[in-house]
C-alpha cells in the first residue's frame, strides 16, 4: 500500500520494498518452492493497519499456481434464515386447533381425521409425482419418494419411509380400516429435515470455500488437491483473521444447557488446524515428493490459531515452516520509511543553508526517531511529521506521536529478564509479542516506547515525565547521537593530527612520551605515527601546555570534539546549541582541509 503523506506530499515507502521484509518474504517463499506448508504469524496491528494482508498477497502472488481462499461472507451479506409465517386459520398457513389445516396457493389442504385426506382444487387422491402418497383420513400416513414420512404412533415422530410396514393389499376398490385414527388428536406438521451439522456441511465453513475454488463438493476438497492426475500442485492461501468461531464437533465439557453431544465446543481456528491436518494426512498417504505436494500458506494471529498448534507445526506435524515477525525489521527499514518525510520536511535551522551541516542534522534527528521508534514504521512516520529536531520538543511530540497511534499498555509488557533475543518469542512474551508491547530490535528483547512513556493528546494536558521516562528517553536520544556523531568525530580528529605535525613545538618523539596515556608498543620506533594515535584529550592537552601551537579554528574545533565526546561517553545529550556549532564546525574543517 502505497500512500502520500498528507504533510509534506511525499510518497511513503511500500512495505515490500524495505529490505527485512524483502528477507522474509523470501523466506516464506523458498519455504514453499521446496514444498512445504508455511505458517506466518504476525501481531495484531500488522492486520488492523492492513500490513499483513499486503505481506500475505505477497507471498501468495508469487507462487505461479495458488488458490486464495476468500473470506467467509458477512452474516449480512448471507441474507436471514426465513421464518416460518404464523397461520391464523385463516386463509394461507398452518392452521392451529384440531381441525387445523395447511392450504397452499394451488388449494391443496391437509385435511383433519374427518376429512377425506389430502385435497387439491380438482378432486380426491392426489399423489406427488415424486413418489409421494397419500393414506384417507382413516389412515393418517404420508410418505415421499425419497424415504421420509411421518408415521404416526404412539410416540408420534418423523420416520424414514423404509420403516413403514409393508402391506400387501389387493386393488380391489373396497376401502379398509386399518386402525389408524387421528380422531384423538389434532394432526402433526412434518419438520423439514435439517443437514447435519458438522464442518464439511457448514455452506460457509473453510473446507466449502476451498472446495467452490475447486469446483468440488467440500468431501472432495482435500482429497482433489492430492489427485494423482492433478498438474501442478497449488499454494492455497488463507488469511486465518477472517476465519469465524468453530464448531470443533466435539462434546462441550461439563454439564450445563447446551451441553451433550453434538453440541460441540467454540474454538477458534478449528477449521484452520483441521485443514492442516487433513492435509498433511493425505499428502503422506498418497506419497507425493515434496515437489509435488501442495501447500498450506496460512497467515495469522497468535489469537486465529489454537495455543498448540504453532509448536506442533514447527516440530512436525505436515512438514511445515513457521514464521514469526520477529526482528524482521531493522534499524535500516525504519530509516527508509521515514527518509522520505525528513527529506521533503521544512528547513528549521533558521540559517542559511550549509548542506553538510543540514547533512549532518537530518541524520542525527533520523536517528533519533529510529531509535526511539524501533520497527513500529507507523509511529516512526507519525515522529518524522511531528518533530522538529529540537531536544526540548522531543518528549512532547512523543506523547502526542503515541496519542493518535495505537500503542500497547504498560500492562501488556511482563518484565524482560534478559536482553538477548532468540529466534522467536518465547512462550512467556508472546501475548506481550502479539499485541506489540514487545519486539526484537536488533537481535535484542526491547519494550515499546509506549509501554513506559506515557501518551499526551495535543489538545489535552500534558503530564510531566518521571525520571525513569527522562532517562530512558536520553539514552536512546544519546545511542542516537553518537551512531550518527561518533564517525565524524573521529575522522576530524584525524585531520587535526595530521594538521597539528605542522605546529609542534617539542620533537615528536617528546611529545609522545610526554602526553600520551598509552602509547602503542608496536610504535615505539615510529614516533610520527604514535602521534597521529593521540586522541582529543591528549591532543589538547598538549595544546594548553604550549607543546602545540594549533591555529585559533582548529583549537576551537578541538575544544568543542572534546566536549562533545565526554558528553556522549556519559550516555548524556547535547544541547541543540552545542549540535548545531558541532555541525558547523565540521563543515567548515573540511572546506579547511580542502
Amino acid at each position: 500500500m502505497t500512500r502520500t503523506e498528507p504533510r509534506t506530499g511525499a510518497r511513503a515507502v511500500p512495505p515490500g520494498d524495505l529490505p527485512g521484509v524483502r528477507a522474509q518474504l523470501r523466506g516464506v517463499t523458498a519455504d514453499l518452492a521446496a514444498g512445504r506448508n508455511c505458517l506466518w504469524l504476525v501481531t495484531d496491528a500488522m492486520v488492523e493497519s492492513g500490513l499483513a494482508d499486503e505481506l500475505y498477497r505477497g507471498a501468495l502472488f508469487g507462487t505461479p499456481v495458488r488458490v486464495d481462499v476468500p473470506p467467509p461472507p458477512s452474516p449480512r451479506a448471507r441474507g436471514p434464515e426465513p421464518e416460518r409465517e404464523p397461520a391464523t386459520g385463516e386463509g394461507d398457513g398452518w392452521a392451529a386447533g384440531d381441525g387445523g389445516a395447511r392450504a397452499d396457493g394451488d388449494g391443496g389442504a391437509w385435511a383433519d381425521g374427518e376429512g377425506d385426506g389430502w385435497e387439491t382444487g380438482e378432486g380426491d387422491g392426489w399423489a406427488a409425482g415424486d413418489g409421494g402418497a397419500r393414506a384417507d383420513g382413516e389412515g393418517g400416513a404420508w410418505a415421499d419418494g425419497e424415504g421420509d414420512g411421518w408415521a404416526d404412533g404412539d410416540a408420534g415422530a418423523w420416520a424414514d419411509g423404509d420403516d413403514l410396514p409393508y402391506l400387501d393389499l389387493s386393488d380391489d376398490g373396497f376401502d379398509l380400516d386399518l386402525g389408524w385414527s387421528l380422531d384423538a388428536r389434532a394432526p402433526r406438521v412434518p419438520a423439514p429435515r435439517t443437514e447435519q451439522a458438522g464442518p464439511r456441511h457448514d455452506p460457509h465453513g473453510l473446507l466449502a470455500r476451498l472446495a467452490k475454488e475447486l469446483s468440488v463438493d467440500a468431501d472432495e476438497a482435500v482429497a482433489t488437491l492430492v489427485d494423482p492426475g492433478r498438474g501442478r500442485r497449488p499454494v492455497v492461501g488463507v488469511r486465518a483473521w477472517t476465519e469465524p468461531d468453530d464448531h470443533d464437533g466435539g462434546t462441550s465439557p461439563g454439564p450445563g444447557p447446551g451441553t451433550g453431544p453434538g453440541t460441540g465446543t467454540r474454538a477458534r481456528g478449528a477449521a484452520v488446524e483441521r485443514l492442516f491436518r487433513l492435509l498433511a494426512a493425505a499428502v503422506k498417504d498418497a506419497g507425493l515428493p515434496p515437489g509435488e505436494r501442495p501447500r498450506l500458506l496460512v497467515v495469522a494471529r497468535l489469537r486465529d490459531l489454537p495455543e498448540p498448534l504453532p509448536d506442533e507445526l514447527r516440530h512436525g506435524l505436515g512438514d511445515t515452516a513457521v514464521h514469526w515477525w520477529w526482528g524482521a525489521l531493522g534499524r535500516l527499514d525504519t530509516a527508509t520509511a521515514v527518509a522520505p518525510i525528513l527529506d521533503h520536511g521544512p528547513d528549521t535551522s533558521g540559517r542559511d543553508r550549509d548542506p553538510l551541516a543540514e547533512r549532518i542534522r537530518r541524520a542525527v534527528r533520523s536517528e533519533t526517531v529510529v531509535e526511539i521508534c524501533g520497527p513500529d514504521l507507523e509511529l516512526a512516520r507519525l515522529l518524522a511529521l511531528e518533530w522538529d529536531g529540537a531536544q526540548h520538543t522531543l518528549g512532547a511530540a512523543v506523547g502526542r506521536c503515541l496519542a493518535a497511534a495505537p500503542a500497547p499498555v504498560p500492562s501488556a509488557c511482563p518484565p524482560l529478564r534478559r536482553i538477548g533475543a532468540l529466534l522467536r518469542p518465547g512462550a512467556e512474551l508472546r501475548q506481550a509479542w502479539a499485541a506489540g508491547a514487545v519486539v526484537s530490535w536488533e537481535g535484542r528483547l526491547r519494550a515499546h516506547v509506549g509501554v513506559w512513556h506515557p501518551a499526551a493528546p495535543a489538545d489535552g494536558p500534558q503530564p510531566a515525565p518521571d525520571g525513569d521516562v527522562r532517562a530512558r528517553l536520553t539514552a536512546l536520544v544519546s545511542q542516537a547521537q553518537q551512531r550518527v556523531l561518533a564517525p565524524w568525530i573521529e575522522e576530524a580528529r584525524q585531520r587535526l593530527a595530521v594538521r597539528a605535525l605542522g605546529h609542534l613545538n617539542r620533537p615528536v618523539a617528546t611529545l609522545v612520551a610526554d602526553y600520551a596515556d598509552r602509547p602503542p608498543a608496536y610504535l615505539g620506533g615510529d614516533p610520527e605515527r604514535a602521534f597521529l594515535e593521540l586522541q582529543v584529550g591528549e591532543l589538547l592537552r598538549a595544546h594548553v601546555s604550549g607543546a602545540l601551537a594549533l591555529p585559533p579554528r582548529d583549537a576551537a574545533l578541538l575544544r568543542l570534539l572534546v566536549t562533545t565526546r565526554n558528553v556522549l561517553a556519559h550516555r548524556s545529550v547535547l544541547y541543540d546549541r552545542t549540535l548545531d556549532e558541532l555541525c558547523g564546525e565540521l563543515s567548515q574543517a573540511d572546506l579547511r582541509a580542502a
